[in-house]
């Protein structure tokens, strides 16, 4: 049983103190307690190994993969961002595939009545959703047990830094058990249900849920902690400045800022949003480039085109748009990411899940057409969307060092957002536009999202010239190389707030899960434009799941 007092059941893999210790005979492959602080006391060499031990893996857990989240079984459905994904599907923002070829995600497109993931009977799904937030909070809280607040007060700035990582970390944990399982509809009430709390790794006694206005304010007063941490920290503890790979594969203090808009915006809190805004903003004031970002739908003829050498061989005679040349694939060209997956194998998302140049016709994700009829015309998110489809589209993969062709109709409204026939690690003769999973980057976490959220936050407070400058700023930087930069006033259409959330549906299409996440906290969800083959939306307890089975049969103070 894994419920959210698993603090401490089936985790504990620190070890600290066993019940050897009541016959006096110390295991020589346990730590003790005791030992564990003599050896953050000790000099700086060995302090770092034992801060690395407690907080180096966290970072992991930001997008938990774990076969416990799918049933047990180590396939996709255990990497947290596919679950994410299926939310994104629901929403709407997203068209997949044909109703002649749906896709692998055509039960959440589709909003299927028999699709009740929320509810507590169908554990698997319902269950990973919790376990991947409740990873978040038990690891931190390994690390915070011997972080203490009054050990790193009087410690070094390593140990302020490693505590600040731990605190984010379980903020964050929860802040996903509270988007997933509250209704976000009143975040300060002292009535409804929110989440237990704990703070100890050990086997704790279950505790009834704190309030849904207690459970907020104490994920907020961990991300305060961690940010005044943070702040004590070189750099303001960011960690920017190059395009290593550490420098983005690190919770700092540009990651905890992220969460802390993100939770303050569900609880309303607009001046701390449009706070955590300006401070990211000082370290990250550059948005990604025009021509950087993703591949302009023009260009597909052109990468798709092929040529007959004969004796049924098939070549491509157009050119290849290799991953280095897409922010969304190389940090170096993305001036926003605040937290990356770095030159690991691509998953579901990258250049074959959301790369439709790697699609199937059951595969290809288009952009809603409500949304696109909607931009300017000047606006690369537009440009990179197809306009028309194309029939004569082509893709190969290899098998036992051959090649198989496959011919596919690639529909209008196609988005190119993710594109690359090749990764950036590919470039021979056989390996541009191969299907092979290969290396590139992916920003988690984008500068981006933060400002949108500053600006919801600026409108929702009644402060529109604020929001508007906000605005200004990204479609500037998303105006298309020789057109003259695009503003509000001269894109928007109706009122300040639903541009807000136009900006919102088309900078972070794809990404996260904010499709529903921000749907649910504006509590509507939108209609499905025309090019949709099934129209129906999210029911309405969708939106806010059941605590899971498992969860109840280990805290019997559950409502």
């Amino acid at each position: 049983m894994k419920s959210l007092n698993i603090i401490a059941v089936g985790l504990c893999s620190l070890a600290l103190a066993s019940c050897a210790g009541e016959l006096e005979v110390k295991n020589p492959n346990k730590i003790t307690d005791e030992q564990m602080m003599e050896f953050m006391q000790s000099d700086e060499k060995t302090q770092e190994q034992v801060l690395t031990g407690l907080v180096g893996g966290l970072n992991g857990y930001m997008r938990a993969y774990n076969a416990d989240l799918n049933g047990g079984y180590s396939n996709s459905g255990g990497y947290e961002f596919y679950k994410d994904f299926r939310m994104v599907m629901e929403s709407g923002d997203i068209v997949e595939g044909t109703k002649a070829n749906p896709g692998a995600f055509s039960t959440w497109y589709q909003n299927k009545a028999d699709n009740l993931y929320w509810t507590t009977i169908q554990d698997v799904n319902n269950y990973g959703y919790y376990l991947a937030a409740v990873y978040k909070i038990s690891s931190a809280q390994k690390a915070l047990d011997f972080l203490t607040k009054e050990a790193c007060e009087a410690g070094t700035l390593q140990m302020k830094n490693a505590r600040a990582q731990a605190l984010t970390s379980k903020a964050y944990g929860y802040a996903r058990l509270m988007e997933r399982y509250t209704d976000l509809k009143d975040p300060a009430s002292t009535t409804a249900q929110g989440m237990p709390i704990y703070d100890k790794y050990a086997y704790n006694t279950p505790v009834a849920p704190s309030s849904v206005a207690d459970t907020w304010k104490y994920i907020a007063d961990l991300l305060d902690e961690a940010i005044s941490l943070f702040h004590q920290v070189g750099n303001h503890g960011y960690t920017t400045g190059t395009s290593e790979a550490a420098d983005t594969y690190d919770i700092d203090c540009g990651v905890a800022q992220y969460i802390r808009a993100m939770v303050a915006l569900d609880r309303k809190d607009y001046a701390t949003v449009i706070d955590a805004y300006n401070d990211i903003n000082s370290k990250y004031p550059n948005l990604i480039k025009a021509e950087d970002y993703g591949m302009l739908a023009s260009k597909v003829a052109d990468v798709t085109a092929t040529m007959d050498r004969g004796n049924g061989k098939r070549s491509f005679s157009g050119g290849s748009f290799n991953a280095e040349n897409n922010a969304f694939y190389n940090i170096s060209k993305n001036p926003e990411a605040l937290f990356t997956t770095i030159g690991g194998s691509n998953q579901c998302w990258t250049l074959r899940g959301l790369n439709n140049l790697k699609n199937a016709e059951s595969g290809f994700l288009q952009v809603d057409k409500d949304i696109v009829d909607a931009l300017s015309d000047s606006d690369v998110r537009k440009a990179i969307i197809t306009k028309q489809a194309y029939s004569d589209y082509w893709i190969y993969g290899t098998s036992s060092g051959d090649t198989t062709w496959y011919n596919y109709t690639m529909p209008a409204y196609t988005s190119m957002k993710f594109a690359a026939t090749e990764g950036r690690d590919l470039g021979d003769t056989y390996a541009p536009h191969t299907n092979n999973v290969t290396k590139s980057d992916e920003a988690v976490f984008r500068t981006s999202a933060v400002l949108l959220m500053a600006a919801e936050a600026y409108t929702m407070n009644n402060q529109e010239s604020q929001a508007e400058a906000l605005l200004n700023k990204l479609l500037a930087a998303r105006t298309l190389p020789g057109e003259s930069a695009m503003t509000v006033a001269s894109c928007k259409k109706g009122s300040m707030l639903d541009f807000v959330k136009l900006q919102w549906r088309i900078e972070m299409w794809g990404e996260g899960d904010f499709a529903f996440f921000n749907q649910k906290r504006w509590g509507s969800q939108f209609s499905r434009g025309a090019n949709h083959w099934s129209t129906k939306g999210v029911e309405a307890q969708g939106w806010t799941w059941e605590i899971p089975q498992r969860e109840r049969q280990g805290n019997p103070y559950w409502n």
